[in-house]
């Protein structure tokens, strides 16, 4: 039986990729009835090139093992999701997924998303299905542990008045993370990598955030929507300098200065306060999913050729 699924998954691929010769296509890892070929892992760089341009500095076999790498935790997380739902349905919140995407890519619309990949090389579909086997991925986690989130609101507010009433000058900081769990690397040769190969591709190799896709990138942040324990690390820290490591529950946290900026702050409580426990919900979950994943991967039979 598994035999004849191979050949079907086989099959598939010389259809979907017509320029490519059977003599090509190679099986570079098996995954229980799942596997991934060269030309999985060449759309995998491709895609990972358009999250972050550094990885171009990567030698061939580090691009690889990191392509690699990356579509082995997508299958996993495949493999699971499909367990609960069928990911070959349509969902509503799929036109918000692109919608997001395209703007992180600095386009306007669906059309321009569509050029742009042709352009790298990429099908549309594959993109969205990748898009959506993480969202997915993130409400299974989300469901499975929303239980186990513990949050102080009250601790929140206490917070957030004090530090808007004790501060004359107010900033909002552009960040990019990297989150290692612990006994993963030491700090140290942590450190060592991204002086080697940059942040952003040290992200891509080594972070287990969402983010690490995206070189670690978070967005913008408030000053009022991190905790006093981040704050604490950064708030001297000028644009492109890197954080001191920052523990939190049992994995510790890097942060850069991509970009920083003095506001004015006309807030609304509520909002901050909600926007804080969004931020703290979400650090946990980065936590459990992380578990989650490692768990899952134990139990995976998982052949590289």
């Amino acid at each position: 039986m598994k035999k004849i699924i191979n050949l079907c998954i086989i099959f598939f691929f010389l259809i979907c990729f017509k320029n490519v010769s059977s003599n090509e296509l190679k099986i570079i890892v098996k995954l229980n009835n799942d596997i991934i070929t060269n030309i999985d892992i060449e759309n995998e760089k491709n895609f990972l090139s358009i999250l972050n341009e550094e990885l171009e500095k990567l030698n061939g076999k580090e691009f690889f093992d990191l392509a690699k790498n990356s579509l082995i935790k997508e299958k996993i997380k495949k493999i699971e999701i499909e367990k609960y739902i069928d990911v070959n349905q349509e969902f509503e919140f799929e036109n918000e997924l692109i919608a997001k995407f395209y703007k992180k890519q600095n386009l306007n619309n669906e059309n321009e998303l569509k050029n742009f990949l042709k352009e790298k090389n990429l099908e549309y579909n594959l993109v969205k299905k990748k898009l959506l086997i993480e969202a997915l991925w993130n409400q299974i986690v989300y469901e499975k542990y929303k239980n186990n989130i513990k949050i102080n609101r009250e601790k929140i507010e206490k917070d957030i008045k004090n530090y808007i009433n004790n501060l004359d000058r107010k900033y909002e900081y552009k960040l990019s993370e990297i989150l290692i769990s612990e006994n993963q690397i030491s700090p140290k040769k942590l450190y060592a990598t991204i002086d080697e190969v940059g942040f952003k591709v040290a992200a891509n190799k080594l972070s287990n955030s969402d983010t690490s896709k995206f070189g670690g990138e978070i967005g913008w942040v408030k000053e009022t929507n991190l905790s006093s324990k981040i704050l604490n690390k950064i708030n001297k820290l000028e644009i492109g300098e890197i954080s001191d490591p920052i523990e939190i529950q049992g994995s510790y946290i890097v942060l850069k200065i991509d970009e920083k900026k003095q506001i004015k702050l006309n807030y609304d409580l509520q909002k901050e306060i909600k926007n804080q426990i969004a931020y703290e919900t979400n650090q946990q979950l980065n936590k459990y999913s992380l578990n989650y994943y490692k768990r899952l991967k134990q139990n995976t039979i998982v052949n590289e050729n």
